[in-house]
């Protein structure tokens, strides 16, 4: 797999560790302002949630400051990046923080209207209008992924979240879907404006751009991709660390934040491999992101044991998908 080059603008462990504080910088001060902590994830998209949504931003804003100061042309880069960043949080953020719903499936019309339109034109922007659009670390022209690696990213994380809520539901579990339960078109309906609003606002555009569109290529040019793969566990992992106290991670406490970074180690191998793919692309990290997170609103039975299982099962498919074709083969005849 062929690591995205860089076009020489050069990313210095100063600009990295730069991009590090001013994440953490960005997003835990306005967690604990907002107030939506204590409510450990409970609790409806109202106004103290739009407020924390802003450090949900944190990492992709960092990213967008310290790229800015690499290079001129990098600093229009992250001109013509912010408002594709900042233009949820107006609209539909106000709009949903204005009808105040307790889920994400309960959203009035107006607001799920206006999720979906504007995540398809952030979609559209970063796959087909990005002429000039540059990635914030290496510098160089965003790629065209192609059709296979896009409509995997979307297709592999579901799948494996089935079979892994099938593996735990096995011994005669709940079986229980609740997105199903409003029939197919009311249930394909729920599931766009899910998927819409975890792309805008379910941190999917607001932590890639900072994670695989910076750190990602940055920490490539120094060690395996695998290596960078652990680190970018462990970083994320932390920069979760208010949210996970409070609100835990399949168990409560400190062990939340180990149980975190124990899930996002194959987790993240899986993202490094679409990186790899797709060759450095947005779209591909932000649409993964997305089909990953969506699931938390369809409504699984046991759902915290089956996000462990899926863990698991993402492990085995990082290991059969960086397994060369040759060793899969089998020695030649």
């Amino acid at each position: 797999m062929e690591v995205p080059a860089l076009n020489g603008t050069g990313v210095s462990r100063k600009s990295v560790w730069a991009f590090l504080i001013l994440a953490v910088v960005l997003s835990w001060p306005v967690w604990v302002i907002s107030g939506v902590l204590p409510r450990g994830g409970m609790g409806a998209y109202d106004g103290r949630w739009l407020v924390a949504q802003i450090g949900v931003m944190g990492p992709s804003l960092a990213a967008l400051i310290i790229s800015a100061s690499l290079s001129r042309e990098l600093y229009s880069n992250s001109l013509r990046l912010l408002p594709f960043v900042l233009c949820p949080l107006v609209v539909p953020g106000i709009l949903v923080a204005q009808a105040s719903p307790f889920r994400v499936s309960l959203m009035p019309t107006l607001p799920a209207v206006a999720t979906v339109i504007v995540a398809a034109l952030v979609v559209l922007f970063l796959s087909l209008l990005n002429g000039r659009l540059l990635g914030p670390a290496t510098g160089m022209p965003q790629p065209r992924p192609a059709a296979s690696v896009v409509l995997l990213s979307l297709a592999l994380p579901p799948a494996l979240f089935l079979l892994s809520w099938l593996f735990v539901n096995a011994q005669g579990g709940n079986l229980a879907i609740a997105l199903l339960q409003a029939g197919p078109a009311g249930s394909a309906q729920i599931l766009l404006v899910c998927f819409a609003h975890n792309l805008l606002l379910g941190g999917s555009l607001g932590e890639e751009i900072g994670w695989r569109g910076f750190l990602l290529p940055a920490l490539l040019k120094e060690m395996r991709p695998s290596t960078a793969s652990v680190v970018l566990a462990v970083v994320s992992g932390l920069w979760h660390l208010p949210v996970d106290l409070y609100a835990g991670f399949g168990v409560t406490g400190v062990g939340a934040i180990l149980a975190r970074i124990i899930f996002l180690v194959p987790v993240s191998m899986l993202f490094t491999w679409f990186y790899l793919h797709s060759k450095g692309s947005l779209l591909v990290a932000v649409l993964l992101h997305t089909s990953i997170n969506v699931m938390s609103d369809v409504g699984l039975s046991s759902f915290e044991t089956t996000t462990i299982v899926f863990g698991l099962l993402a492990g085995v498919a990082t290991l059969i998908l960086w397994v060369p074709r040759s060793l899969l083969r089998g020695p030649a005849a």
